[in-house]
């Protein structure tokens, strides 16, 4: 009889990590995670800390994973590890593969140098694509637009060196962008980094924010690197602030995409207080901008503000808050590309709906819905594969009957 943690190891997957990268963040063989996951040992009192961390959970709710222990099944069951069944069809693919690949070729020869109207042209494409959470498309596409940009920029002087490396800039933010929705924070992290090197050799000050935005955004998804998060997000926001009011539109949704950042980090750290006056900054700026833009891909504005008002109060456990935002919260006015934007308060209210009621089926809607405005939500963003595992962990077939093939179509059982 084949014993299985199926709640520990559900974790593991929805963070999209192998059980060979989890024991490369927590410093221990692949066999010692097999052996937690399978509930033939337990985790020594020194890993359970970094356990806890890695996985994004509190120790009470880590304890719970490692008590729960089932036996296998073998109809509806949760789908096997990628490495041992790559071929499974229930088995979420890994869209990052194509651009881990680029990003690994550093000896590659670089191509001629597209026009610069062909690269604008390309980053803007991918970057409409992630919007309206077409993610596949979009991780499809990023590799080539990489290549693209960064031939021109290999190969550009004079007026164009600056617009090439802007390019180059806005093609990295755009695949930081995609690891961070699947929850790669290394990949991220790794390609916001390069975006903040081409913004500042392009001289652009937005888009270097953009990119520490990113880089922020990257270090979320790593374990026990919140501290590291905060403090790219607040010297970003300082070094704003000290530059005086601006007219220009891209600083000010920089700006305020790094507030509403810094808000959600900020309840997440368990200080509401400071998370609503981050968002009444926001909403000064939003205001100042006049109506809900997408400058540089920020997609900020009033409703922005409001959407992360939503998801400040879930990290900050308020989910009565929340869904009482959500109830005046009108996405109509935003521009209609922002298709994973409407998706993703969803993905929130379902988050305040298991926080606040014994009742599922209401998370199970609400995650539904998330799945009907942006079909690819469920299957690629964390965040909403991470509900589903809980839903699936306290499943009741009668009260939520939506809840197994929404998890199917998400590749999550097989």
């Amino acid at each position: 009889m084949a014993l299985k943690r199926h709640r520990l190891c559900q974790r593991r997957k929805a963070l999209g990590y192998s059980q060979e990268r989890l024991a490369t963040l927590l410093g221990v063989e692949r066999s010692t995670v097999v052996r937690w996951e399978n509930a033939e040992t337990d985790p020594q009192p020194w890993h359970r800390n970094r356990i806890a961390s890695a996985l994004g959970v509190t120790l009470e709710q880590l304890d719970g994973m490692l008590v729960d222990v089932s036996v296998t099944a073998h109809r509806g069951q949760v789908v096997k590890d990628m490495e041992r069944d790559p071929v499974s069809p229930a088995a979420m693919p890994d869209l990052l593969a194509g651009l881990r690949n680029y990003l690994t070729g550093y000896l590659i020869d670089t191509p001629p140098p597209p026009p610069l109207v062909e690269v604008r042209r390309a980053v803007g494409r991918v970057h409409n694509l992630y919007q309206r959470a077409s993610y596949t498309s979009a991780a499809r596409l990023i590799p080539e637009v990489l290549t693209q940009a960064t031939a021109l920029s290999s190969n550009a002087s004079g007026i164009h060196r600056s617009s090439a490396f802007r390019l180059l800039g806005a093609a990295y933010i755009a695949a930081s962008k995609l690891a961070v929705k699947v929850g790669d924070g290394d990949v991220a992290l790794l390609t916001a980094d390069r975006a903040s090197t081409a913004a500042r050799l392009s001289d652009d000050q937005a888009l270097a924010a953009v990119a520490a935005y990113q880089a922020a955004c990257g270090l979320m998804r790593l374990p026990a690197r919140a501290e590291a998060a905060e403090r790219v997000v607040r010297t970003s926001v300082e070094a704003l602030t000290s530059a005086g009011p601006v007219s220009d539109p891209d600083l000010i949704s920089a700006h305020g995409a790094l507030l509403l950042l810094a808000a959600i980090i900020a309840a997440g750290q368990g200080n509401p207080k400071r998370a609503s006056q981050l968002l009444k900054r926001a909403d000064g700026l939003a205001t100042t901008l006049g109506s809900d833009r997408n400058r540089l891909w920020t997609g900020f504005g009033p409703t922005n503000v409001v959407i992360h008002s939503v998801s400040a109060a879930v990290r900050a456990g308020n989910a009565n808050e929340a869904m009482e935002i959500g109830t005046r919260l009108d996405t109509s006015r935003m521009p209609t590309v922002l298709v994973g934007r409407r998706a993703q308060v969803h993905v929130d209210l379902a988050a305040a709906a298991l926080m606040s009621s014994s009742d599922r089926s209401a998370a199970v809607l609400h995650l539904l819905e998330a799945e009907r405005v942006a079909a690819e939500t469920v299957h690629a963003n964390v965040q909403a594969r991470t509900l589903l595992l809980d839903l699936l962990a306290k499943e009741r077939r009668a009260a939520t009957p939506g809840l197994r093939p929404l998890a199917e179509r998400a590749g999550l059982l097989a």
